[in-house]
């Protein structure tokens, strides 16, 4: 290669090969050509609140479409100029001003404001933390990408409406590799602005988590194949530090699974499951007959977590915090919960929920937030009702172990957590604590459980 000679540049990234794109308002008004209108991330005019055009309605060619010179006018700065192939003197006489335009969604002109920022140097708020221009322009095409891949697999137009109108894109760009969206995009400005605004909605969340959660559901239509859907993931755009973090965790086993509970199709179902009769914690009979096995946890956390995924069922119910705070738990001790499980799961998500549905038929149905409320109750009553318990089951018991007799039903008739029994009255329980209680609870033998059950329905 001589000295001085230019290197061939292969996979520039939607770097416009020739021709530009035009806001026809704009050019009526000014007759000005804009520079940035050949950049592929513009796809909107602020000012006119419209997508940009990128074709001549007349030659069907992109504008400025010549070769040796990008922005050369031929006649007056309106017409369209483009060389008709039938000498120099004929060109495309199309008054662009002419041209109609579609109006930008409010989240298309968002995402084109966030990117005017950017192309100015400016920092732009990504994940809740601020980032340099350079950067945020970087994820937010590589992101684009990777939606644009994943929105022609199968399934991709229950996610975005634009994915339909991907296809017949993809099918005449596709070769031997198929289309290759990373080197350029869509050409039409709608399906570039839809792409975008999409990945952008999930760089705008406020911290990672939120945006895996959103993304989970696209890195679930990869395909299956031999390097896995990470491998087929990383195949099809560049890894940036921050798209690594975001496609990690939402292929956490937790998000798989919360995403299957969240699309199956008994959620929508005329009858969906009923809040009150799932106990927080599902009983032992259940999980012994039917979850054993299933996690590589404790009963306590496996019988949990089974009831937060039940919860998870219901059409109102879309994360793993409302499943805690819809069963009378702490939101953190779903998240907690989901997190430990997830990770240590043994079975198919599939096999999973058969078995918590086989649980749940087993479970005795009950209002179990009536339950709680009852023992809650009782906890601020005269304690006759354990008088009578103990002078005729339990004879020479310490009245201070009403509190003891009171966890026992939360825990064995309301099928409650233990940590959350109201006769801790709001404080953490200590190790002492929770110990004194499991030397109760082994000391009764089943004519005293029996009766202590019973005994909750009695008046105080």
């Amino acid at each position: 290669m001589k000295a001085g000679a230019a290197l061939p540049v292969a996979a520039r990234g939607w770097a416009p090969a020739h021709g530009t794109q035009i806001c026809p308002d704009c050019l009526a008004e000014t007759g000005a050509w804009q520079t940035s209108w050949r950049l592929l991330v513009i796809t909107a005019c602020r000012r006119d609140s419209c997508l940009l055009v990128s074709r001549c309605p007349s030659c069907k060619r992109p504008f400025r479409d010549q070769r040796h010179s990008h922005l050369r006018r031929v006649g007056a700065a309106t017409l369209c100029g483009n060389p008709l192939g039938a000498g120099p003197t004929r060109q495309c006489q199309h008054d662009l001003t002419t041209i109609p335009t579609a109006k930008a969604t409010d989240e298309i002109l968002a995402t084109q404001a966030r990117i005017d920022t950017a192309l100015t140097g400016r920092s732009v708020t990504a994940l809740g933390q601020p980032v340099g221009g350079a950067a945020y322009l970087a994820d937010l095409r590589h992101l684009t990408t990777l939606l644009l891949h994943l929105a022609t697999q199968p399934g991709g137009e229950q996610l975005a409406d634009w994915a339909g109108d991907l296809r017949p894109e993809a099918r005449r760009r596709t070769g031997d590799r198929g289309p290759r969206w990373g080197m350029r995009p869509p050409d039409p400005p709608v399906l570039r602005a839809s792409a975008l605004s999409t990945a952008d909605s999930v760089l705008a969340a406020p911290d990672v988590n939120t945006a895996a959660a959103m993304l989970t559901p696209w890195t679930e239509l990869a395909p299956p194949t031999n390097d896995g859907p990470l491998g087929w993931l990383a195949d099809r755009t560049v890894m940036t530090p921050t798209l690594s973090r975001l496609v990690l965790s939402a292929r956490a086993p937790h998000r798989r699974l919360s995403h299957h509970l969240d699309t199956h199709p008994t959620r929508g179902a005329r009858m969906p499951i009923n809040l009150v009769a799932v106990p927080q914690v599902i009983p032992h009979q259940q999980y012994a007959d039917h979850l054993v096995g299933a996690f590589d946890n404790g009963e306590e956390v496996v019988r949990q977590f089974a009831s937060l995924c039940l919860a998870r069922l219901h059409p109102d119910i879309t994360s793993w915090a409302a499943a805690a705070q819809a069963l009378g738990m702490p939101s953190l001790m779903g998240t907690r919960c989901a997190r430990a499980c997830s990770a240590t799961r043994l079975v198919t998500t599939q096999a999973w929920e058969d078995r918590i549905r086989a649980a749940m038929n087993d479970v005795r149905p009950r209002n179990y937030r009536a339950t709680e409320a009852k023992i809650e109750h009782r906890l601020h009553l005269t304690s006759r009702w354990f008088q009578e318990w103990v002078r005729h089951y339990r004879p020479g018991t310490h009245y201070t172990s009403v509190s003891h007799a009171l966890t026992w039903q939360w825990v064995h008739v309301a099928h409650a957590h233990l940590d959350l029994s109201p006769a801790w009255q709001g404080h953490r329980t200590s190790a002492k604590e929770r110990a004194r209680y499991r030397q109760f609870e082994a000391s009764l033998d089943e004519r005293q459980r029996s009766n202590l059950a019973y005994a909750l329905h009695k008046r105080a």
